[in-house]
């Protein structure tokens, strides 16, 4: 079905109540449409996100920054592979990029809790899978302390995750 058929189709789903149209995730330009029976359940979780931390890799199809969402300023990073991303109640908060080379923390980060969580998802094989160890090489030299307490060692002058 093309786009304008499904439009035509939610258009008149709109009409009849099965529907509701209107601007619900903001950056996201065009006609958005819900199901009535979601909308409230919907509209209250876009209101209030969870407030807990998930890493997603940057190319993941969920991951939407940078591909339907614009980034937040100081928030950007690139949409490949070797990036995996901790959000924190929709918003990004702490990152990993080059295969976990580079560690950035943004703004209202819970850097311990970020850090613990990635810890636990590379042993899990969710996130970087197949690397048997992550290196970090540059990071805040306040991250010092929660990569320490999250299980990385360090070795020379890089931190690293076994």
């Amino acid at each position: 079905m093309s786009w304008q058929e499904a439009l035509n189709l939610l258009r008149v789903q709109e009409y009849t109540g099965l529907v509701r149209r209107g601007y619900y995730v903001k950056g996201l330009s065009g006609a958005q449409f819900i199901r009535k029976k979601d909308f409230e359940s919907v509209t209250a979780a876009l209101m209030h996100p969870r407030q807990e931390t998930i890493w997603l890799n940057a190319a993941d199809p969920l991951q939407p920054r940078g591909k339907l969402l614009p980034h937040k300023e100081g928030r950007a990073f690139v949409n490949v592979p070797g990036t995996v991303i901790a959000f924190r109640g929709g918003s990004p908060t702490v990152l990993f990029e080059r295969q976990g080379r580079t560690l950035r923390i943004l703004e209202g980060a819970d850097v311990q809790e970020a850090l613990t969580l990635f810890a636990e998802e590379c042993k899990r094989g969710r996130i970087l899978p197949g690397k048997k160890r992550i290196v970090v090489k540059e990071y805040p030299p306040e991250a010092a302390a929660a990569l320490k307490e999250s299980g990385f060692v360090r070795e020379m002058q890089d931190d690293v995750l076994y």
